[in-house]
């Protein structure tokens, strides 16, 4: 008889349930990306769109159209519970996503404000929803439940604000950095936080039928207990794990993974607590946002795959539970607008008297009003927490059901009108900016570095130049040594290397090959940065080679930016002075990505005392000195001043001393340069240069070979940059 593996395997689901989960899956997604790009083409954030899709295949309009159809596809049975597991993972990474985006050193210097705008984001909707409670016909209050704990499971329900919804509108304005949006996630949060507290409250109170002083105590000692040992414990083994990951597994993937696992396990103890799961994951977030190895490719791989496949079915997936045609009967239709009334004043009234105790402007607490009304599927989520406690009639849940689905639709649009209107202060700016040069920076991106040597003088100078650069930053570096004693080379390297953060590792070139074994491990390693020391063979000779047939080769293919280090030194001389602070020469030529230069040289300058020089030459028009226009010279040289000024502006910014030097010659750059150098006594010049492949070696430019051969110090050339 022959079995096949699928009819041997164990099934997990049915063939029915899994054609249909296929199907739900297919309809909801698609229909979800396409009303969220309709959405986005008229002005509007995708999340409206993605709600409105569930709306559209629930049972309101596509159970009234079609009834028949609409139960064979979403069934009433055990199979919608696994619709749940891709919604679930849906509202579970966008909270890791938030997580990551989360300033707490922001939120930390604006607590007293957050604090203010939740405190009345929850105190003004809870005491509303209490009073309401008390007011509702006794039609729509189960039998059995007092009224009591009805009204503060209502006023409960009122008080909460969907962090999801809110962080998803923010990603996509692109504001969750600005300080308006790191304050409406610190006050949601607050709010949630707070609001998952009572509902434990009120849950205990629903089982136990009174409401007992030890299980308050029980649940506020839970969360705050959990949020302790997660910010101390849970800090240290998440920045141990992650980094453990960074060294043994390269690359935005693996740390994706780990950070996800995390985040499960964080979200396992947490709804083990009675918390809720989206808590853990979202502090899990936090902490990971809190490592530099999780950087902005990280961040972006996860919020593709969020943004578009796992948070559209989550929104779309909250639809399906709202039934518009519960809410026709007279008394729930009254009752219904009344509640939803009550909600949206609530949140608006209470979020903007916090808002301006706290001092904001207008259209600042109007932004917070808005952005914590959106409730979203943690109400449903509160909402069936309900119906199964039987707190809740059919009635009452459909009514909260459409509070979550009305706020989320409508605070979208009011939070985009408020956000154009809110002003930024010159210190959100230029703080905005710092993180914007960070995501384009070469060493803020830099996390594993290369350094292959042969254990001669301008390795051990590379190692010096890289333990500079390397203050205040945290590297991963790969000492790679060719030769016959690799400990011997190692140990004369790492004598110069000092991290600060970071690890040391030693590697020994495999074959007769060095050159493939720097790019194949360059490759394989998930390294950033090659940091070289130029092995010379040059001559005085002005058309001899420069640098060996493997610097050669790794300058021509190398698969990352590259730092190369070139000097005159013996080999017997000592390098540098590690005490001694620099006086660096900055060749500037005011190409835009030449402040890849800067920033090399104003980290290299990381000693108070270092000075960094930036020279711009400029060249006069081709002609003779009398036939000159003084007029168009003097154009260049105003230019001229602008680009060094502008590049010297953001050393002066790193808190580095720097000096701007124009100069106007007709003589070759190397040669101003090499003198430049020598009038300042520079101990390095910096420059950028492009690689070509000349007559099978890499070939720098004609100045910069010249310059690398006459410079009365070492030169750090940085290349692909």
């Amino acid at each position: 008889m022959v079995v096949l593996a699928s009819e041997a395997m164990q099934p997990g689901i049915a063939h029915d349930d899994l054609l249909l989960l296929v199907l739900q899956l297919a309809l909801l997604l698609g229909l979800a990306r396409l009303l969220g790009m309709v959405a986005a083409r008229m002005g509007m954030p995708e999340v409206v769109g993605e709600l409105t899709a569930g709306v559209i295949v629930g049972p309101s309009i596509f159970g009234n159209i079609a009834p028949g159809a609409r139960e064979w596809l979403f069934p009433a049975t055990s199979q919608a519970q696994l619709l749940a597991v891709p919604a679930f993972l849906g509202v579970l990474l966008l909270l890791i996503l938030t997580g990551l985006e989360t300033d707490l050193g922001l939120i930390k210097a604006k607590g007293r404000t957050a604090g203010l705008v939740s405190a009345g984001g929850i105190v003004v909707p809870f005491a509303s929803g209490l009073a309401l409670g008390y007011a509702i016909p006794a039609v729509l209050v189960p039998a059995d439940t007092p009224r009591t704990t009805f009204a503060l499971f209502l006023g409960t329900a009122l008080s909460i604000s969907a962090i999801p919804v809110i962080a998803k509108v923010l990603i996509e304005l692109r504001v969750i950095r600005r300080d308006i949006g790191q304050l409406t996630l610190a006050a949601g949060m607050i709010d949630d936080t707070v609001g998952w507290i009572l509902l434990s409250i009120v849950a205990g109170l629903a089982s136990s039928g009174e409401l007992a002083a030890g299980a308050v105590v029980g649940s506020i000692a839970r969360v705050v207990g959990f949020l302790v040992v997660s910010y101390t414990l849970g800090g240290w083994l998440v920045s141990r794990t992650l980094r453990a990951v960074s060294r043994r597994a390269p690359g935005p993937g693996p740390l994706i993974s780990a950070v996800v696992v995390l985040a499960l396990l964080f979200a396992a103890v947490s709804q083990a607590l009675q918390i809720e799961a989206v808590l853990g994951a979202f502090v899990l977030g936090i902490l990971a946002g809190r490592e530099r190895r999780v950087d902005h490719r990280v961040v972006h791989s996860l919020e593709s795959l969020t943004l578009t496949v796992f948070a559209p079915l989550f929104f779309a997936s909250a639809g399906l539970l709202v039934d518009l045609g519960a809410l026709l009967e007279p008394t729930t239709l009254w009752v219904a607008a009344l509640v939803l009334t009550v909600a949206i004043a609530g949140k608006f009234l209470g979020a903007f008297a916090g808002a301006s105790v706290a001092g904001l402007g207008r259209w600042e607490a109007l932004a917070l009003g808005a952005g914590m009304n959106a409730r979203g599927a943690l109400e449903i989520i509160i909402a069936t927490i309900g119906l199964s406690l039987g707190v809740l009639t059919e009635g009452m849940f459909a009514i909260i059901v459409l509070v979550a689905i009305v706020t989320s639709l409508m605070a979208p649009p009011i939070l985009v009108r408020a956000l154009k209107k809110v002003p930024m202060s010159p210190e959100e700016a230029a703080r905005l900016q710092r993180e914007a040069a960070s995501r384009t920076s070469l060493l803020d991106n830099v996390h594993r570095v290369l350094l292959p040597s042969r254990g001669g003088t301008n390795s051990q100078l590379a190692a010096q130049l890289l333990s500079r650069i390397a203050v205040g930053r945290s590297f991963d570096v790969t000492v790679l040594a060719g030769g016959p004693d690799p400990q011997e080379i190692h140990g004369r390297i790492t004598r110069h290397l000092s991290l600060h953060g970071g690890n040391v590792e030693l590697a020994a070139v495999d074959g007769d090959d060095p050159a493939s074994a720097i790019l194949d491990r360059a490759r394989r390693g998930g390294h950033d940065l090659i940091v070289l020391g130029a092995t010379e063979t040059r001559t005085d000779a002005p058309d001899s080679a420069l640098f060996s047939a493997t610097v050669d080769r790794v300058l021509m293919d190398s698969p990352v930016p590259l730092l190369l280090v070139s000097s005159r030194f013996d080999d017997d001389a000592e390098v540098l002075d590690p005490r001694a602070p620099e006086r660096i020469l900055l060749v500037s030529t005011g190409e835009d990505i030449n402040n890849r230069a800067g920033e090399i040289a104003f980290a290299v300058a990381s000693d108070p005392e270092s000075v960094v020089d930036v020279v711009h030459v400029v060249e006069p028009p081709q002609s003779t000195w009398a036939e000159i226009d003084l007029t168009e010279v003097g154009r260049a040289r105003e230019l001229a001043d602008e680009l060094a000024t502008k590049q010297a502006s953001v050393g002066l910014a790193a808190g580095v001393t720097v000096r701007t030097d124009v100069r106007i010659s007709d003589e070759p750059l190397a040669r101003v340069v090499a003198d430049a150098a020598r009038a300042i006594r520079a101990t390095l010049v910096v420059i950028r240069s492009d690689v070509q492949p000349v007559t099978r070696r890499a070939f720098l430019g004609h100045e910069l070979d010249q310059l690398l051969r006459e410079a009365p110090c070492p030169v750090l050339v940085i290349t692909r940059a």
